[in-house]
Formats: structure tokens, sequence, C-alpha cells
């Protein structure tokens, strides 16, 4: 259970899964303070009365992490839970890989592992002083196993997420993304070593595909023929996991990578 004196900051709010956990978090009446370079207007944490903020703030830029840290304290004296969901897609992305640029790879990069790092540098000393905290990163099964190109054929995956329309047919997904969920693994566990005798725990999630209605039937056909539960996640069932693992329920979870596939890596 999330007790309603929580306060979550969730980078990545504005994504497909960051807006419907933070609507997870504001139903339990937490407050929930949502963190994204695209949220179409900002705003100031200022009437603490209010449940839900929505914050711009580049997870590369120090500056801008800090700056929006200072703001939460001055208003809440505290962080129980951070989430990072920030990720990046280069319109190159589903390119294969010998055209792939070294630009995209580099930018997906700074943004999943330089983005967790700092976001991490400045938001522990809060929950240090506290001992008490907890941190919860986005991975996904691709930091495990490697991809089956062929379930990309014919799908549209390539204008839905790097808005790049005119890719079809074949498309290969972009291995910094994997090398990247890797990486926030093994962030995962050693933050966990690191901070655990300070009381603070930090965990991953590593879901297999989620449900998005813009993705084609030949997608979601050749997917789900890999899960053995034939079906794609509900985002519903990755913000639940997400909620637990930032809940006392989990209080003695630390340094795990919680996999919400369906079973695909099973198999």
């Amino acid at each position: 259970m999330i007790s309603e004196t929580k306060i979550i900051v969730i980078f990545g709010g504005a994504g497909l899964l960051g807006r419907k956990l933070c609507k997870r978090f504001y139903s339990k009446k937490t407050k929930v303070i949502s963190v994204d370079i695209n949220h179409k207007k900002s705003e100031k944490i200022k009437n603490s009365k209010k449940n839900l903020f929505k914050i711009n703030a580049d997870v590369l830029n120090k500056f801008s992490v800090n700056k929006l840290k200072n703001e939460i304290l001055s208003c809440f004296k505290k962080v129980d839970s951070v989430i990072f969901l920030a990720t990046y897609k280069s319109k190159d992305f589903y390119v294969r890989f010998t055209s792939g640029s070294l630009e995209g790879w580099k930018k997906t990069l700074e943004v999943e592992l330089d983005g967790a790092y700092i976001v991490s540098q400045i938001f522990g000393p809060i929950m240090e002083k506290r001992c008490a905290g907890n941190f919860v990163f986005l991975s996904s099964i691709y930091g495990l196993v490697g991809n089956d190109h062929s379930i990309y054929k014919g799908s549209n995956l390539a204008g839905v997420y790097a808005k790049n329309k005119k890719q079809k047919n074949q498309i290969f997904s972009s291995p910094a993304y994997s090398v990247a969920k890797g990486g926030i693994i093994s962030l995962t566990k050693y933050l966990a070593a690191y901070w655990g005798n300070r009381n603070i725990r930090v965990n991953c999630v590593s879901p297999g595909g989620i449900y998005n209605k813009s993705e084609n039937k030949i997608f979601l056909r050749n997917y789900s023929k890999k899960v053995p539960m034939k079906r794609k996640a509900r985002v519903e069932e990755v913000c639940d996991s997400i909620i637990f693992l930032s809940s006392d329920e989990s209080s003695y979870i630390n340094g795990h990578n919680l996999i919400v596939d369906g079973g695909f890596t099973a198999w």
C-alpha cells in the first residue's frame, strides 16, 4: 500500500507508461511530481494542497535536475520514491545495425544511462539524510535477451515511436536500447549494494512489450506468438509492478530486477 504522505517523483512522466503511472499514484492520493522535457506546460510546485504537478526538466542537465530537487524540498521537505522512466528513440532507431548513426547511439545511452546517473547522484543524498527512500528504474526484457528481428517485419513501429513514417517493411531495433537497458540493471544492483546500509532500496522493472493501440496488427500478432500468455502487457500491469516496488510491501526487496513479460523470457 502507498501512503498518502509519500512524495513520488517520476522522470519520464509524459510518456505512455509515465502518464498512466502518474494517474495510478494520483488515485492513491499521494503527492506526484511528473518530470519530463516534453510537458506542454510546466508548473511551479507551490500549492502543496495539490497532488499532481507537471514539471519540465532535462535529465541530462545537472542544473535543471538540481533546481527541481531544491523546489521539491522547499515545499515537501523530502522525497520518498524516485522512478526513472526516461527514454529516447532517434529517427534511425529502427534501421539496420550497420546503418545506424553514432549520434543516435550516443543520445540513447545519454538519456537512459547518463540521465539515471545524474538523477541518482542528485536525489540520493536526500534519502541518505533520512535513511529512507527508494529508486525504481525502468529496464526491459531486451536488457536480458537479444531481439528476434523477424517479428518486426511489416510492423509500423518506426512511424509510431521514432516518427519515421518513411521506413516500412523490415525494421530492426537499435542495439543502443539493449545496451542501455542492460546498463540500467547493472546500475540498479550497484546502487542497491551501495545504499543498502542506509535503508535506501534500488530496484528495476523489465517489462515485455506494452500494448499500444497505434501498433499495427502484424506486429501485435508476431509479438504475441512469442509470449506464453499470447498477448502484450497492459500498461496497468507494468504500473502496478512499479507501485509495488515503491510501496512498504516491498520493504525487503533490494537490487531486484522484476520481469513483467507474460513469460516471454521463460522459453
